[in-house]
């Protein structure tokens, strides 16, 4: 029997381990049944769990929703996609003001993406859990409690049971779209 030698048996491992990292990347990537299409989330991440920490992401989030509130032009989600991919630096630096007025020297990033969202309930609507296009903006480290709601169609909530931008602020037809793609997504799931 031939003896392979250290070199080569680690050359073998580190290939093993490329493949499998990539296989396990492309079957998270590639969990297309899991995405759900035309909603944007927004997700507001603490820097950590401090009590002064958590009323800081509160205090961004509150920036953020009243921003894109001045945006009433946006009127589908790929005019809304577009309008956060080109100004992700205007996000970051509304963030940044926050954060400095209430005298932290923490950084901010704001980045649109691909997120996991655990299922969560607005009034009477309930988003199921799984991969949903989402603006990201994370203060500092990004070690705290989260911030989840939804960006477009326009439901964010201020307090959970309350509206920031009620629904009387939406058209028919956004509101009837809304519906439309939670029941898609709820149709999938059950498929």
């Amino acid at each position: 029997m031939k003896k392979i030698s250290d070199e080569k048996k680690c050359v073998i491992c580190l290939t093993l381990v490329i493949i499998m990292g990539l296989l396990l990347f492309y079957t998270y990537i590639g969990d297309e049944g899991n995405h759900h299409e035309g909603i944007i989330r927004l997700h507001v991440i603490a820097n950590s769990n401090t009590v002064a920490d958590q009323a800081l992401k509160l205090k961004v989030r509150d920036a953020v929703i009243e921003y894109m509130e001045k945006q009433d032009d946006l009127q589908n989600v790929e005019d809304t996609r577009e309008y956060l991919q080109n100004n992700l630096g205007r996000l970051e630096k509304i963030t940044e003001g926050i954060i400095a007025s209430e005298g932290y020297d923490y950084s901010s990033n704001a980045k649109l993406g691909i997120r996991y969202i655990p299922e969560k309930t607005y009034g009477d609507i309930t988003f199921p859990a799984g991969n949903y296009e989402a603006l990201n903006i994370t203060i500092g480290s990004g070690e705290g409690e989260n911030w989840w709601c939804v960006l477009f169609p326009p439901l964010c909530l201020l307090d959970e049971g309350t509206d920031s931008t009620s629904e009387d602020k939406m058209t028919e037809d956004q509101k009837l779209q809304l519906r439309w793609k939670l029941m898609e997504i709820l149709d999938e799931e059950h498929q």
